[in-house]
């Protein structure tokens, strides 16, 4: 089932974030086409440290939830559990890996929101996910014993969890760039040590996987089979893939750097990956990026660049601004060829708010596009 995930929503509280629903899933219903039209539409809930503490001290409000989502015949397999606070209408950057996972903090929410899943989750299920940060950011320089800890004592909490409900708990830890670990290789040498550090590294590789985002990998320019491939080959479940499209920037001068101005929000990180020829820089932000492009204006131009920012799926900006959807199809391709990787699908584009204006169209309608965006790509 393909989800929508509902971190486009500006909503920190249980009550803004159930607002949110009302509000727009009835009209992304009604825009879907056929193909999704006539299957239950997929949710991938995002709750906030505030709201899912509210919905649980709630019984009531967890009944209604259930009442509610049969009602509009709409499922919930999986949830976003990266961004713990606030994550709309300020600076975020950095900020959205706070709590890490040397955290108690970190750990106490994770296992809140599958205590909700376990309870609001479609019970035709199989799997039931939650993404969550790459343990931390490189900035903070975790202490990586304390990481697999928490991680360690989070696969014993859900296998528990899994033997209670009679459906597999699984944590998809989300690679991104300059995360504690962002790329193909670093992910398996971070589960290979998790693995060997463990006391029982069978509950590791049944509960703790992987989040795929096309978006993070395209930056890196790592292609999805050979990602998706490296991780089946080291036994690292695959979660959840979520479906976003990174901005590209074909370099033809410093005049051109103008056009990426109005994609600098101030909000939320956008890095950088430069290449020029054969060589490829990574810029942990956007701005990084500029300054360098000015600095060595010779060095970059002709350089195509791919810059963390989740523009609409459909969207084809105009030259020398370009998109990765191409990236989205080879990953879909390589699922339909591997069927034994079934992760949940969801479509994340949270930037709706800081789009450009000539890039909006009304939020539901680009939800809805979006997801009849893939949903022909995975019938074509």
């Amino acid at each position: 089932m393909l989800s929508y995930c509902t971190n486009i929503h500006p909503a920190e509280s249980w009550a803004e974030t159930m607002e949110a629903l009302r509000l727009h899933v009835p009209r992304i219903a009604r825009e879907l086409s056929a193909p999704l039209r006539n299957q239950p539409l997929g949710i991938g809930l995002r709750l906030s440290a505030r709201a899912t503490r509210e919905l649980l001290e709630s019984p009531e409000d967890l009944d209604s939830l259930k009442i509610w989502l049969n009602d509009n015949h709409a499922r919930v397999e999986t949830l976003n559990g990266f961004p713990y606070g606030s994550f709309h209408g300020e600076r975020v950057k950095e900020r959205v890996f706070q709590p890490d996972w040397t955290t108690p903090e970190r750990f106490e929410y994770t296992c809140n929101l599958f205590r909700i899943l376990a309870l609001i989750g479609d019970e035709r299920a199989d799997t039931l996910t939650v993404s969550t940060l790459p343990a931390s950011h490189s900035w903070f320089h975790a202490d990586e014993e304390r990481i697999f800890a928490r991680l360690e004592a989070m696969s014993g909490f859900l296998d528990a969890l899994s033997r209670q409900t009679g459906r597999l708990m699984q944590l998809g830890l989300e690679p991104e760039p300059f995360g504690h670990f962002h790329d193909t290789f670093g992910a398996i040498r971070f589960f290979d040590n998790l693995r060997n550090r463990s006391r029982r590294p069978e509950l590791i590789e049944r509960h703790i996987g992987l989040t795929y985002d096309t978006c993070h990998f395209a930056i890196l320019r790592e292609e999805p089979d050979f990602t998706l491939s490296a991780w089946e080959e080291n036994n690292i479940a695959l979660c959840k893939v979520q479906l976003s499209n990174a901005l590209e920037f074909h370099m033809n001068g410093l005049e051109s750097l103008d056009l990426l101005q109005e994609f600098d929000d101030g909000v939320y990180f956008h890095q950088t990956s430069i290449r020029h020829g054969n060589h490829t820089m990574l810029f942990p932000d956007m701005p990084n990026a500029l300054a360098y492009a000015r600095d060595y204006a010779e060095e970059t131009r002709n350089s195509v660049w791919r810059i963390h920012y989740h523009i609409p799926l459909y969207a084809s900006p105009e030259p020398p601004l370009k998109d990765t959807r191409s990236f989205i199809a080879k990953t879909l391709d390589y699922l339909h060829s591997h069927p034994s990787l079934r992760p949940h699908l969801e479509v994340e584009t949270y930037t709706w708010s800081v789009l450009p204006d000539h890039m909006k169209i009304p939020l539901a309608s680009q939800i809805a596009r979006e997801m009849n965006y893939i949903a022909a790509l995975q019938h074509s």
